[in-house]
């Protein structure tokens, strides 16, 4: 654990036990809000995620605008979506299926995973095949291999077999991973960093029943973020973000679609990338492409100025263009009035909005997390509301726990 990382959670554990505990309901905060960054090139992707420090438990004098339910069930999405914690008590992640019509728990397994990093959730299209990586390695920096594992859901969602898969990384560190439409692909995300510098990035795509795998790297400085399968496992789609955001075009920050039919090349081919405007706390949100690889699902956050010290934060999960960058549509917004600009010594206004999780295969009912006015809410999309789901804790420490307990899901 970093020192940053130390003072973070000393600092949540303090603020969480002036928290009220009949004002803490049972939810959780997005692991990181999702949000790749390269804050640190010389420390793990995986730990600079882990460090987002978020106050929960909070009420504040203001209102919520938008921010309601759906009316019943939503049509058309998976049967099963699967939710994932952060590892608990160091020893073990829970992993839980539930069915999407009700969010009843059908299925869970623990995985072994020691340490304190979030680890990384990517599914199949067929909603009952999940990935796992395990980044803790990448995040201790402990001279061994991140672990891939491979959840295979039953027919009917109440059985889950859990397995390791033989993919080895090490001295890379893992970005991100994004498992292919047919479930059959891997996707990984990795950078070479040994000593005091990157020496280069890279796109690794395993085929799983094989072990086979095809390279795409770039020494240009940077890193890939955000990855998602479009073009029925043709393409990948991924954000480039930039150390030199400078022309050439190929190393400039933004969203790029990578063709992965060959047998691998050059990450940065030429082409201009997609512009995403940064959130406040200057992150670029993650973006998740649609199954037809003509737009990126994602979120845009605004603060506006107020009096005595508050603000507006408004936000939206919006459908833009992955060739132009323009934005085609709004799926969801809600707005929080009378926010205080900051709150504490483990959060700030920046915090606040919506993340996408994951998409389902038709691109329109996207799993997101809001965070508004200290209250976290978890579910999927349906004409413009949010319906809530249950599985992903809103909550620090609601019974007296010492560390956060984060999580994550996926259709």
């Amino acid at each position: 654990m970093t020192d940053l990382e130390g003072r973070l959670r000393s600092e949540l554990t303090i603020f969480a036990q002036r928290a009220d505990p009949t004002l803490i309901s049972p939810l959780r905060e997005p692991a990181a809000r999702a949000r790749p960054r390269v804050a640190n090139w010389l420390a793990p992707a995986a730990a600079a995620a882990a460090v987002t420090a978020v106050v929960l438990g909070l009420t504040f004098a203001g209102a919520l605008t938008g921010h309601r339910p759906a009316p019943g069930p939503v049509s058309g999405v998976p049967p099963f979506y699967l939710t994932l914690d952060e590892p608990w008590s160091g020893h073990f992640a829970k992993a839980v299926v539930h069915g999407s019509a009700t969010g009843a728990a059908l299925a869970s397994t623990r995985i072994p995973i020691p340490g304190t990093a979030s680890p990384s959730l990517t599914a199949a299209t067929d909603s009952r095949t999940f990935i796992v990586a395990d980044n803790t390695a990448t995040a201790m920096g402990n001279g061994r291999s991140d672990k891939f594992y491979r959840l295979r859901v039953g027919a009917n969602g109440r059985s889950v077999r859990l397995d390791r898969l033989a993919i080895n990384v090490w001295p890379l560190v893992v970005d991100g991973v994004a498992l292919s439409p047919d479930g059959g692909m891997l996707a990984i995300a990795e950078q070479s960093c040994p000593g005091n510098g990157c020496q280069y990035s890279q796109i690794q795509v395993v085929t799983l029943a094989t072990g086979a795998t095809r390279t795409w790297r770039t020494r240009a400085p940077g890193a890939p973020w955000s990855l998602s399968w479009a073009a029925g496992g043709q393409q990948v789609a991924f954000l480039w973000e930039s150390r030199l955001d400078f022309p050439p075009a190929a190393q400039r920050t933004g969203y790029r679609l990578l063709s992965v039919a060959g047998k691998g090349g050059d990450l940065l081919p030429a082409g201009a990338a997609v512009r995403v405007p940064p959130n406040p706390g200057g992150d670029i949100p993650a973006a998740l492409v649609t199954p037809d690889g003509r737009a990126l699902i994602t979120n845009s956050t605004r603060i506006v100025p107020g009096r005595d010290h508050h603000v507006t934060v408004i936000t939206k999960i919006i459908q833009i263009s992955a060739r132009s960058g323009q934005v085609q549509g709004v799926l969801y917004a809600a707005s929080a009035r009378g926010v205080p600009q900051t709150y504490g010594n483990a959060g700030a206004v920046d915090e606040q909005g919506c993340t996408v999780l994951s998409l389902d295969p038709t691109g329109q009912h996207p799993l997101v997390q809001c965070f508004l006015l200290g209250r976290f809410t978890f579910g999927t999309l349906a004409d413009g509301h949010l319906r809530p789901l249950p599985g992903v804790p809103n909550s620090y420490c609601a019974r007296g726990c010492r560390n956060p307990r984060l999580g994550t899901a996926a259709w």
